[in-house]
């Protein structure tokens, strides 16, 4: 029996190689699991080498080191995930569910691990770290900035609570993705009426006819996919049918099969705990202090102050708004009639 190569398993499974274009119609759902499993394994054995003390406390042999032992983990997974987002199926959906569990654990642990933590606060306190260029001094500085944020602070006990927080995070907003992708597929119209279609472009009929044949229907189907969606809700004169197709947008994730409110729910509350875990008031908290606003308080200031300030505009629109849809015979406006009206005047 011939022995397998590393060189083999790569040319059977594309997963394993960042090859542009990505070849997707040769990845198969049977591939994941196996690659992903690979690729981590691969990954925390160069973490491991990195963090080791055999290795210089330099920022080549740390930080930059650091920045691409996950980029073939990165690759792979991003590949999955766009595959599963637009083209999925019961295998590929089940076996990128079963790597989200182990992929999540693994980059929680990067900044977890006291040895690589150390490391970089090695690094940061160097000489070397003084002399090095702006970008580079920048860059550290958001790595230790990044570990702290990640609990690498943390006791023992934080950071397996942390661990905990984040696999159920990573497990749960997977299912509310999936969701309202879920209920966005399953959804369709199908009108057989070609009267109720006037408005719409010839592009956009026959766009709805080859869909309704794809599907084996006679008539024309339309559906929340944008294409299909945005083109309804812009040239079709039915208002009634607008607003069906509006209420079915707006309702994905609050009926069965694909309810996602309690799933809202935990999430909120997973994202609150962790906050506070790591030292936050809040999740806004958390997720601003890197950024502009640097905090939910000052965010939540400008979008009042934000409000205050395009209120009359807004009212005055409005109005003209109101205006013109009367001219259509339109009263009240509702949002199924917003990107309408201002097609139909034209």
């Amino acid at each position: 029996m011939e022995e397998t190569t590393l060189t083999d398993v790569k040319t059977a499974n594309p997963l394993l190689t960042r090859e542009t274009p990505v070849p997707f119609d040769s990845i198969k759902a049977e591939m994941v699991e196996p690659a992903i499993e690979t690729l981590i394994d691969q990954s925390r054995e160069a973490l491991s080498k990195v963090a080791s003390n055999e290795t210089p406390r330099t920022y080549s042999d740390i930080l930059l080191a650091l920045d691409s032992v996950t980029e073939p983990l990165d690759f792979a997974m991003s590949t999955v995930r766009h595959l599963e987002s637009v083209a999925t199926t019961p295998e590929l959906r089940a076996a990128y569910n079963a790597v989200q569990g182990p992929v999540s654990v693994f980059y929680s642990s990067i900044p977890l691990n006291s040895e690589l933590w150390s490391a970089v606060k090695a690094v940061a306190g160097s000489d070397e770290a003084n002399q090095l260029g702006r970008p580079h001094k920048r860059y550290l500085q958001k790595t230790v900035t990044g570990f702290r944020r990640a609990g690498a602070d943390l006791s023992p006990e934080g950071k397996e609570e942390l661990e905990k927080i984040d696999v159920e995070l990573a497990k749960i907003t997977t299912k509310f993705s999936q969701n309202v992708l879920d209920a966005t597929n399953a959804f369709e119209l199908l009108i057989t009426d070609e009267s109720r279609l006037a408005g719409l472009p010839a592009s956009a009929l026959a766009a709805a006819r080859e869909s309704a044949k794809g599907k084996g229907l006679s008539g024309w189907r339309f559906t929340l996919q944008a294409p299909s969606y945005v083109a309804a809700m812009t040239y079709m004169d039915d208002r009634q049918l607008r607003a069906e197709l509006w209420d079915a947008s707006n309702r994905r994730g609050m009926d069965e099969p694909f309810d996602n409110r309690e799933l809202i729910t935990s999430i909120l509350g997973l994202r609150r705990r962790k906050a506070r875990l790591l030292g936050y008031k809040d999740f806004a908290d958390l997720v601003l202090e890197e950024r502009m606003a640097h905090s939910g308080q000052h965010a939540q200031a400008f979008l009042e102050e934000l409000g205050r300030k395009t209120a009359p505009f807004f009212e005055r629109e409005n109005a003209e708004l109101a205006v013109m849809a009367k001219s259509y015979g339109i009263a009240p406006i509702e949002p199924w009639d917003l990107a309408y009206l201002p097609r139909s005047s034209v």
